[in-house]
């Protein structure tokens, strides 16, 4: 009988550990999810933002270019040593001298040599006449010789020589001038009687010239050629056809007597092929092109489209442009790389993935009535605001939007402002919804 009464209590027992196990079994679980549930709906609560800046995309087409400009050869039929007296880029007038002939190199590097002496010299005299009048307040040189480094940095940019030459002239007049003003120096007799006694050394060993080169047009010295001067009619140019660009540009041999070029007139043009979808792109751009050429210092020129020709909407078309700013780079150009801007959109920079749909209450409007449109979320404190959206360029990833929209445009009235926080992601979002 005790032997069944102790059995009748072990099983009591495990009965009532199995109970509580049981019991503590079910407390975690609802622990666990009760904690799954507080952790999704925290983590719907999160969103990630980012901030609406103020940017520019400017839609480009790049192409190959031939450059057309109405060129004039120069040549001289001779084996005589030649003189530049311009340099290239340099602007000359019709009739005015581009080269001295020489009858040998020593007189042609004479003469170079008694030029330049003679610059010293009246660079120098000039010091001398003045440097009694000049204010001893030298700040105003020092502004001189701080604007004459800086001119001198941007020739270098746009690798102008002449324009270096010029400067780097005027930046050591100025530092001349500055040394009289101080009284570091009195005077230049010295130097000036030095310079003209080394020029006459060189006038007794020749430098005399035989003959001169001059243009009778003016315009832009080149001092080289390439062969593709004349290849396409300047006066028709407007007229290319596609044909045209794939069979005439070949340039021809360059002659031994060719010594240059002249560049005139205020016109010249950028001729490049492009395919179908971007002869349509050009023809529907919002803005006068603007050209770029990569590969040089020639950046942002502006252009008119005279001519887009082609046979069909679907094939291939020749546009042709017409520019009239020149300088010393670009009357080098030839066959180039061009970057053509075709539309240019300003506006607030936001990522795709911001984009939503949602309802607006139409604005002015007394019914309360809404419509269903385009916009994103904007957090303002720990709220979120719905703002419709008007986009002027949708790239692969990026929208650009309005600012300032034209009356009518949105439906609401109220869009995106510069430095709003735009939810870029986050959960089930909403007008109103609290957020962390």
């Amino acid at each position: 009988m005790k032997r069944s009464g102790n059995k009748k209590s072990n099983t009591k027992n495990r009965n009532k550990i199995t109970a509580v196990v049981v019991l503590l079994c079910v407390l975690v679980g609802a622990v666990f999810v009760f904690s799954l549930i507080n952790a999704d709906i925290s983590t719907t609560n999160i969103v990630d933002t980012e901030i609406a800046k103020r940017y520019t995309y400017r839609e480009n087409i790049t192409v190959p270019s031939f450059v057309v400009r109405n060129e004039t050869l120069l040549s001289y039929n001779g084996s005589k040593v030649l003189y530049y007296t311009v340099n290239d880029g340099d602007i000359v007038s019709a009739g005015s001298e581009v080269a001295l002939v020489f009858a040998n190199e020593t007189d042609a590097l004479n003469y170079n040599r008694i030029a330049e002496i003679d610059k010293k010299i009246k660079t120098l005299e000039s010091l001398n006449t003045s440097h009694e009048n000049v204010n001893t307040d030298f700040s105003a040189v020092d502004k001189q010789i701080e604007l004459n480094l800086k001119n001198m940095l941007l020739a270098v940019n746009r690798n102008s020589t002449a324009e270096i030459l010029a400067n780097g002239d005027n930046l050591i007049h100025s530092v001349n001038q500055r040394q009289v003003i101080t009284g570091v120096v009195t005077g230049f007799d010295e130097q000036i009687a030095a310079l003209k006694n080394e020029k006459l050394t060189y006038e007794q060993n020749g430098g005399t010239y035989i003959d001169a080169i001059k243009t009778n047009k003016g315009g832009y010295f080149v001092a080289s050629a390439d062969g593709y001067e004349g290849l396409i009619d300047y006066n028709t140019v407007s007229e290319l056809t596609i044909e045209d660009y794939k069979n005439e540009i070949k340039p021809a041999s360059v002659s031994e007597n060719t010594i240059g070029k002249i560049v005139s007139g205020l016109n010249w043009y950028v001729v490049c092929k492009l395919s179908a979808d971007d002869a349509l792109t050009l023809s529907h751009s919002n803005m006068y092109p603007m050209l770029t050429f990569p590969n040089t210092t020639c950046k942002d020129i502006p252009a008119d489209l005279v001519a887009l020709n082609q046979t069909s909407k679907q094939s291939e078309a020749v546009a042709v442009f017409c520019c009239n700013y020149m300088n010393t780079p670009i009357s080098h150009l030839r066959n180039e790389t061009v970057q053509i801007t075709v539309n240019s959109y300003t506006g607030l920079r936001i990522s795709k993935e911001a984009l939503h749909d949602d309802y607006v209450e139409v604005y002015s409007s007394d019914t309360g009535e809404q419509k269903k449109v385009q916009g994103v979320y904007v957090r303002h404190g720990n709220q979120l605001e719905f703002r419709e959206v008007s986009i002027l360029y949708a790239g692969p990833d990026f929208l650009i939007i309005d600012e300032a929209p034209e009356d009518g445009v949105l439906i609401s009235g109220e869009t995106v402002k510069l430095n709003d926080e735009v939810v870029v992601k986050g959960d089930d979002l909403f007008e109103g919804k609290d957020v962390q």
